[in-house]
């Protein structure tokens, strides 16, 4: 999609996909994705992007004057896994020039209680921590021993577990976080519920081709891959109403064959069909 570290023109951005052209949020109406844009310009109206140690980066909300609200660009950011975009960060140089940073995970975010606004008037502010999508978008789990990257759970609790837990545990919204370790850990445990319920849910059969999964795992479950219907990427967090269980075959097809935006179409229904297990709070 885009490449990493190339400056883009803003506008061509938006000439391309869509978006508000202004502000530091853009939500593309016909493109599932959120572009965000960061810059020193911010600090203007009492916005303060940074880095932190832990390798999170720490993005303020949109809303010049007043207390920040869960609206607009707010909401997209949040929400965005759970509506399927993805979402891409930029800085931007003040003079219609965007370096594209990388795609990023909204793993949580902070109300701000003494940020000023752009009249110098302290207000509560919105806060996202977001996590680089590398950081959390493998296929597995990461190795035992690395006690900061690890889910909520062991990973057989998520193959083990009543269906309805970990369903529940698939459709967490994203919610404040103490610390970027239990942020990161809150989207690990999302990610990993979501890829482990889909494969429970096709109960190996391709939820593409409807045949059965090509060959068993060494631990004895049919092999199946999660596909992300709407988004280009299968990493990261998802939802299992945008995620299927597809043979290796039907996923690269999803990717690759000429078909590929009709099969995802039919694949989007599907997934629409097989919808996923109500919460139960």
């Amino acid at each position: 999609m885009f490449e990493l570290g190339r400056t883009y023109k803003r506008q061509a951005l938006h000439d391309q996909y869509g978006g508000q052209r202004q502000g530091g949020i853009s939500t593309p109406k016909n493109n599932p994705m959120v572009l965000i844009f960061t810059g020193a310009g911010g600090e203007h109206w009492g916005y303060k992007d940074e880095w932190e140690p832990d390798g999170t980066f720490r993005y303020s909300g949109e809303g010049q004057l007043g207390p920040m609200q869960f609206k607009g660009g707010n909401t997209a950011i949040r929400d965005h896994a759970a509506n399927g975009k993805d979402l891409y960060l930029f800085e931007a140089d003040g003079r219609g020039n965007a370096r594209f940073i990388g795609q990023m995970v909204c793993a949580s975010f902070d109300h701000v209680p003494s940020m000023r606004d752009g009249d110098g008037n302290l207000r509560t502010a919105i806060v996202f921590r977001l996590l680089p999508l590398e950081d959390v978008g493998g296929e597995t789990l990461p190795a035992v021993g690395h006690d900061d990257l690890q889910p909520v759970h062991p990973p057989s609790w998520y193959w083990k577990a009543p269906l309805q837990a970990v369903a529940n545990a698939a459709i967490l919204q994203t919610s404040n976080a103490a610390t970027a370790k239990e942020a990161r850990r809150r989207v690990l445990h999302r990610s990993e519920a979501v890829r482990v319920f889909v494969q429970r849910r096709a109960n190996g059969v391709c939820e593409g081709c409807q045949q059965p999964a090509p060959f068993a795992t060494p631990a004895g479950r049919p092999y199946l891959e999660p596909h992300h219907v709407r988004r280009l990427s299968d990493g990261g967090p998802d939802h299992p109403a945008w995620v299927v269980a597809v043979c290796p075959v039907c996923h690269k097809r999803a990717h690759h064959a000429s078909d590929a935006k009709q099969f995802n179409l039919m694949l989007t229904r599907a997934a629409n069909r097989l919808g996923f297990v109500e919460h139960v709070p």
